[in-house]
């Protein structure tokens, strides 16, 4: 009889240690994540300058948004074109630049320092780097100009700005290639040698193997590109401001310049949510686009 009343009392008290030990993440996560999730979606019904209490609308924000504000549509359709042209061309290069690390025999370490080397660099001072870089006189179009071809004015122009910014996110492609690099370390090496001695070349065993099997890695990367592309916010807010023309204000830009700036902190907060909600069916969509093409091993 004491041993099982020992028994419980140390359970007890291990139970309560282990609850001291979560209680502040608990905290954390109801203050800091939970709370601000609900009480924005409260806020999306509302008009709410953050000073003055929210007064309830329904649903004059959503339809505001969905039939009286161009802008809004103008900002997603930048977003949408940054999300495609960005993650597509990220993870295609990205993936043929780890087959060819892949490949090395010598120094594939270094290499792949320093393609990862910027995916920890701070941000503004990489931003204020790629502004000289698109600079009209900066090297981009000095380089072109070497072969002749006139150089676009980048930043300042509404047809070559959201490009530009897309080219600059290849600046982060060292974090995929590691990826792709960890994925290709798994590959069994007896399937290469199978289709070898097969006499399939580097082409059948590229297309046949090394893109199936690497199919689980590319829908990761293609979905968290996605989710991140959509948040896009910093590159925007410092090198073009939005601009020009509002060819690159993209919905997080948007929804920042409602909030702190025109105080309209009830339309911002329906736009975060309307992002929110048309992610879940673009990953839905994503998902069944690969799911006739996921090989898992």
């Amino acid at each position: 009889m004491a041993e099982r009343q020992h028994r419980k009392l140390l359970k007890h008290k291990q139970n309560t240690i282990g609850y001291l030990f979560a209680f502040p993440w608990i905290v954390n996560l109801l203050v800091f994540v939970l709370f601000p999730i609900a009480f924005s979606a409260y806020l999306s019904f509302t008009r709410y300058d953050g000073v003055n209490p929210p007064k309830w609308l329904g649903l004059t924000n959503y339809k505001i948004m969905f039939t009286l504000d161009p802008s809004f549509w103008k900002a997603f359709g930048n977003t949408l074109y940054y999300m495609f042209g960005s993650v597509f061309l990220k993870v295609f290069i990205s993936l043929i630049l780890a087959v060819i690390l892949n490949n090395a025999r010598k120094g594939m370490g270094v290499f792949r320092t320093i393609f990862f080397l910027p995916v920890v660099l701070p941000v503004v001072p990489v931003m204020f780097l790629w502004m000289m870089l698109f600079n009209p006189n900066g090297l981009i179009n000095r380089f072109l100009a070497f072969f002749g071809i006139p150089g676009p004015l980048w930043l300042n122009s509404p047809a070559w700005s959201k490009p530009a910014l897309i080219m600059m996110s290849l600046w982060g492609v060292g974090g995929i290639i590691v990826i792709f690099l960890a994925a290709l370390q798994d590959i069994p090496r007896n399937l290469y040698e199978a289709a070898q001695l097969d006499g399939a070349n580097s082409v059948h065993i590229f297309f046949r193997i090394t893109l199936p099997m690497l199919s689980p890695v590319i829908l990761f990367c293609v979905v968290t590109g996605f989710i991140s592309a959509s948040q896009v916010f910093a590159e925007a807010y410092i090198m073009t401001g939005g601009g020009p023309l509002e060819s690159t204000t993209f919905v997080n830009l948007k929804i920042y310049l409602l909030a702190f700036k025109q105080g309209d902190m009830g339309y911002a907060s329906a736009m975060a949510w309307f992002m929110f909600l048309i992610m879940v069916p673009l990953t839905i969509v994503v998902f069944r686009v690969f799911r006739k093409w996921l090989t898992i091993d």
